[in-house]
């Protein structure tokens, strides 16, 4: 069986606990959830019904730890450079334009 560790801490008072859940069923709600998100803490137990946690670190089963800020966008596609280059020459030609008509 594998036993899960979690370390909940009040840093306003300093005081912290280290829990070791060994039913995966009441980890459940923490799977799939990303850094700053506040998660009910019923399912830990009747100890601690009404509280509300924040994720704010951790690592999977391989060790990897959490990183915030690792969901990004994609990239923009390769048409889309094109075109922002195609508008800057021809914004370059009309200023060009411009000033020759203008002197």
């Amino acid at each position: 069986i594998l036993t899960t560790k979690l370390n909940i801490s009040f840093p306003a008072t300093g005081c912290q606990k280290l829990i070791e859940v060994d039913d995966e069923r009441k980890l459940r709600t923490f799977y799939e959830k990303r850094m700053t998100t506040e998660v009910a803490a019923d399912a830990l137990g009747e100890e601690w019904k009404g509280y509300m946690v924040r994720i704010s670190g951790g690592n999977d089963k391989q060790g990897f730890p959490m990183k915030q800020g690792n969901k990004s966008e994609l990239p923009p596609p390769p048409l889309a450079c094109f075109y922002i280059i195609l508008e800057m020459i021809f914004f370059f030609f009309l200023v060009l334009l411009l000033r020759v008509r203008l002197q």
